[in-house]
This record gives structure tokens, C-alpha cells and sequence, in this order.
């Protein structure tokens, strides 16, 4: 059985804007997320608050040179 590209995420925590200085890059781990359109949410630590949070899937920033 073939396995799928990876499909990188932009995590930024919940609440927050994109712009915010505190990110995690993850990959999807389930194909059921994918096709089910669910965003995936980790609880990771944010070293701006000194505390875990929950973090969710964003759009990936804009790519520059």
C-alpha cells in the first residue's frame, strides 16, 4: 500500500490572529481529517505564556523570497 504525501499545518493558538509570534508546524495524521474537512487541534506549549495551550489549524503564510 502507498503512502500519502504529508501535508504540512500551520498551528497558531486559539484565539489568537495569524500574526501572532507563537507557531507550531505539524503534518495531518489521518486521511478521515482531510476528507471530513475537520482542523486539527494539539494542546502544545507557548513559550510567550509559560503555559500549554490549545492550538489550532491556520492557512500557511505566504511564501516569500
Amino acid at each position: 500500500m502507498a503512502k500519502g504525501k504529508k501535508q504540512i499545518v500551520y498551528m497558531i493558538p486559539e484565539g489568537e490572529s495569524r500574526d501572532s509570534h507563537t507557531y507550531h508546524y505539524t503534518t495531518h495524521k489521518t486521511a478521515s481529517m482531510l476528507s471530513d474537512g475537520k482542523k486539527l487541534r494539539l494542546r502544545k506549549f507557548n513559550p510567550v505564556k509559560n503555559k500549554h495551550e490549545m492550538f489550532v489549524e491556520a492557512k500557511l503564510p505566504r511564501h516569500t523570497k
